[in-house]
């Protein structure tokens, strides 16, 4: 449908063929293929680096339009200057091995048919976007390092059904959730640089939790490890000391012969 409608506008003012037409197509696909896994392969290398340094990072839920600093107050950007990556919604990483941390458990138990299974929070999908900012959320709620901010426009109709669904996904997994809902030209610059600094102060104390968190584990394999190796230290001397147990020794003795009639003594 697309080429049909993309020929009948451009062919006639740009004097091409049907096979013009689709090899422009073929190229523009591709083109957005290619964008879309570069994105989210740099998406990925920023995820490992926050895994490495203990970070946390900002997934924006919003619209296409929600990355235009002409619309989001330049927020984002903000965030970004007080050392928060923001993700997209729409390039989150999708590599194997990701999807399958954060959900292959209940793929497995059968609770989701597949990792980008979104209708065990929202059976209604009928808006890409929408459905898009579901699983966003369920995939932020699921990693340690993230923290989920909801941007909108005037709260926007499409969205607002699923404002309850989008903070009980986030809230219930103890994950932090900030919104910014009323968005417009008229907001006042100075509140929002408010409330970015309010958010920016609670993030460097959530950090610190994490930290602790990570030191109280690092601890708690140490002690575990402390105590195999001297399980097996133990292990090790009980058999030393049972191998050196005398173990009586039974001397065989054998009854001389008696000559044979070839004349042996």
């Amino acid at each position: 449908m697309l080429a049909l409608q993309m020929f009948q506008t451009w062919g006639p003012i740009l004097g091409l063929s049907e096979e013009e037409n689709q090899r422009a197509l073929d190229a523009g696909y591709q083109a957005f293929e290619d964008f879309d896994r570069s994105m989210r392969q740099r998406a990925r290398e920023v995820f490992d680096t926050l895994e490495r340094e203990n970070r946390i990072g900002i997934v924006m839920l919003g619209r296409v339009y929600h990355h235009d600093p002409g619309l989001n107050h330049e927020i984002m950007e903000e965030f970004q200057k007080l050392g928060y990556p923001v993700f997209s919604q729409s390039f989150l990483p999708n590599d194997e091995d990701m999807l399958d941390r954060l959900f292959g458990e209940e793929v497995r138990s059968g609770a989701i048919t597949h990792a980008l299974d979104i209708r065990d929070v929202w059976k209604n999908a009928y808006s890409a976007s929408t459905n898009q900012k579901i699983w966003a959320a369920k995939f932020t709620a699921r990693h340690p390092n993230l923290v989920a901010l909801e941007v909108s426009n005037f709260k926007c109709g499409h969205d607002a059904p699923i404002y309850s669904v989008m903070e009980d996904i986030i809230e219930n997994s103890g994950t932090p959730y900030f919104a910014f809902k009323d968005l417009d030209e008229n907001k006042p610059t100075g509140s929002i640089k408010i409330r970015v600094e309010t958010i920016d102060y609670f993030l460097k104390r959530y950090r610190e939790t994490l930290l602790k968190k990570a030191d109280a584990a690092k601890d708690m394999e140490r002690q575990l490890a402390e105590y195999e190796r001297s399980l097996r230290m133990q292990l090790t001397r009980t058999s030393v000391e049972q191998e050196e147990i005398a173990i009586p020794f039974v001397q065989i003795t054998t009854e001389p012969q008696a000559a044979t009639a070839s004349g042996d003594d």
